[in-house]
């Protein structure tokens, strides 16, 4: 296994300039969720968890078309093979702790959905207890992507990223979306670091990269979680001072077939 950095994070899995699926559907947390658990192979294959949403309808799904459906964006989102790096450490991880599930889906799905990877800083910024107003979003959007989207699908996507967003527990409420602190874990954090490393940071820049800023953590408790990590044996952590190295061989060989180049 090679473990040196690639200056093409696409090889991993990652899909940066990806328009995303969230003019019609959220990251579907509880979809993941259940489809994660329903395919217990070790080294599943696109064609396996197909099976289990078309064949086996592990989502419960009332229509063959909403099968398709749902199939089709949860592999646009999370790419739904075991040869995809990241969403074959995405699963690893929650393997191992599968209540940080919410914003390891986030993280994932910000990686191959450049709106959702676009807009944490306008939400992050927002104190807790804001209201977040979706006309306010409509705007965001609007500005990030000029004439891009109608009207319709204007609302529609607003709509589906506060969902999203309250699923990976930035925010909380139904028809009223209010702003709260996540909660990353030691879990979240490795995973954070990792798409860093495979975006090319290193050292301290790992701790700077936007996949950090998404944990929605100062930068003194993302580092005290990751030393937590290290501890827990998913990844080596060396500080001294303002220097920093972080070693993901443990994860990497834990999650990555030997075939998979890293």
């Amino acid at each position: 296994m090679n473990t040196k950095q690639s200056t093409n994070p696409e090889q991993f899995g990652l899909r940066l300039s990806s328009a995303g699926a969230h003019t019609s559907r959220t990251i579907m947390l509880p979809e993941l969720g259940m489809l994660l658990s329903a395919v217990n192979a070790p080294e599943a294959s696109f064609k396996e968890y197909a099976s289990a949403i078309l064949n086996d309808n592990c989502l419960h799904k009332r229509s063959t078309s909403n099968r398709e459906r749902t199939l089709d964006n949860l592999r646009i989102l999370y790419g739904l093979d075991d040869m995809n790096t990241v969403f074959r450490i995405l699963k690893t991880l929650w393997k191992k702790d599968p209540d940080s599930l919410p914003l390891l889906a986030f993280l994932c799905a910000s990686t191959r959905d450049q709106l959702l990877r676009e807009l944490p800083p306008w939400v992050l910024a927002k104190p807790e207890g804001t209201v977040i107003d979706r006309l306010e979003l409509e705007k965001q959007i609007a500005k990030l992507h000029p004439d891009r989207f109608s009207p319709v699908t204007l609302t529609s996507t607003s709509q589906n990223i506060n969902a999203t967003w309250t699923q990976a527990g930035f925010l909380t409420g139904r028809s009223r979306k209010v702003r709260i602190k996540a909660q990353p874990s030691p879990i979240s954090v490795t995973y954070a670091l990792l798409l860093g490393f495979l975006c090319g940071s290193q050292g301290m820049r790992l701790f700077e990269s936007e996949f950090v800023s998404f944990l929605d953590s100062p930068k003194e408790n993302v580092m005290s979680l990751a030393e937590i990590a290290s501890r827990m044996g998913l990844l080596r952590l060396k500080r001294i001072g303002d220097v920093v190295e972080v070693d993901f061989n443990a994860i990497l060989k834990a999650a990555v077939p030997e075939k998979i180049n890293v």
